[in-house]
């Protein structure tokens, strides 16, 4: 390790930050900062890559500091943006889901359904009794 170049060792612990990072469960779908989390690890690491293939560890330092804070900031923009979403689709959702029909038509449609329950009974009825002339003509 001590005869590679600076930029291959930057690589290297770059990939190393990747490896690791994205196996956090602070990245999971789950986690509601998800997004902020994901982008001020990926903004740090193409900071810190920039910064190291300058060959400058001070300039691969303020690179990655720099770049976690602007990802960090995106990824809450998009954070929000998807709370927000979220909390309009669950609005929406609740609006469909209530049964705003009036007592009238409730009344009508259990009616309905009791006819439909009783011409299938009487279809049953009728099928049995033709299965039964079936099988006392076999």
């Amino acid at each position: 390790m001590f005869f590679l170049n600076n930029k291959l060792k930057a690589v290297l612990i770059a990939s190393t930050f990747v490896v690791t990072g994205c196996a956090s469960p602070a990245m999971d779908a789950e986690n509601e900062n998800a997004a902020r989390n994901r982008g001020a690890v990926g903004g740090a690491l193409v900071g810190a890559t920039l910064g190291a293939v300058t060959g400058d560890a001070r300039l691969a330092v303020k690179g990655a500091a720099v770049g976690g804070v602007t990802g960090g900031v995106a990824g809450s923009m998009k954070d929000l943006e998807d709370s927000r979403n979220s909390k309009d689709v669950q609005v929406l959702a609740d609006g469909h889901s209530q049964d705003n029909r009036s007592d009238a038509e409730k009344r009508l449609a259990e009616f309905e359904a009791e006819i439909k329950i009783h011409e299938l009974e009487q279809q049953f009825a009728d099928l049995e009794e033709q299965n039964k002339q079936d099988n006392k003509e076999s």
